[in-house]
């Protein structure tokens, strides 16, 4: 898989593991990323199979334990991970199965829980499990900001695409995620807009660990890093959070 690391103008500094969405990629985090730096944190990130810079057919995961597994060799010693959306789901899972846990877990607007849409799609197509189709994400449900939402429109790396086998995975891992959420026992903050229409917030209202911080944006949406609303806010939890 393709990966980089960004580092701060620093010798001691912090590490954070970063796990990008659904159909975008790690290249997307850049402003996020230098803010990061500036407070001397050093990020690692990568992009997903079938995402970004890594070679795949577009939007195919075709194991996520195998991104687990890479997971599980990638990271350091100490470190803090991130994920967003779908790599929110990824990074709660990896935090639940891994021995090599995070000192501290940030999820940005995670899938957790049951974000079963066009099931009924996925039984038809079952036997194609290479499939593709659209992911159905609209992106103007994605940030306040309307030029956010044009720039990834246009972006080349972006796409709208998943595949049989990488939903019907995805929709499982979500539900195995919320069920054993009990298991994430380390400090973690969850950050979500309360107007986000790409994931299923109300599943949030689920979660009973005394470990996991929730927050809730008003007028924010699925990316809250983008939001014209919150995202100082935003970006000032999380450096909080990592104090």
């Amino acid at each position: 898989m393709y990966h980089k690391y960004y580092l701060p103008n620093t010798y001691n500094y912090k590490t954070l593991y970063l796990i990008h969405g659904l159909g975008e990629y790690s290249g997307r985090y850049v402003n996020f990323i230098k803010q990061l730096n500036d407070k001397g944190v050093a990020v690692f990130t990568f992009d997903l199979p079938g995402h970004g810079y890594t070679p795949g057919k577009k939007g195919d995961i075709e194991n996520f334990y195998e991104i687990y597994s890479f997971l599980e060799n990638y990271v350091q010693e100490e470190y803090i991970l991130f994920g967003h959306s779908l790599g929110g789901l990824i990074a709660s899972r990896f935090v639940e199965i891994t021995e090599k846990k995070p000192q501290k877990l940030i999820l940005s607007s995670p899938a957790l829980g049951d974000i079963r849409q066009l099931s009924w799609l996925l039984n038809l197509f079952s036997i194609f499990p290479s499939l593709s189709f659209s992911n159905g994400i609209n992106p103007y449900d994605l940030s306040t900001d309307k030029k956010a939402c044009e720039l990834y429109k246009k972006d080349p790396l972006v796409h709208d695409k998943i595949t049989v086998r990488t939903a019907r995975q995805m929709f499982d891992e979500a539900e195995i995620a919320l069920k054993e959420i009990e298991k994430v026992d380390i400090p973690t903050l969850l950050l979500f807009g309360e107007e986000d229409k790409i994931v299923n917030i109300e599943e949030y209202k689920k979660i009973k660990n005394s470990n996991i911080t929730k927050v809730s944006f008003s007028k924010g949406k699925h990316e809250l890093f983008e939001c014209i609303y919150n995202k100082k806010e935003f970006y000032n939890k999380i450096l909080e959070f990592l104090e």
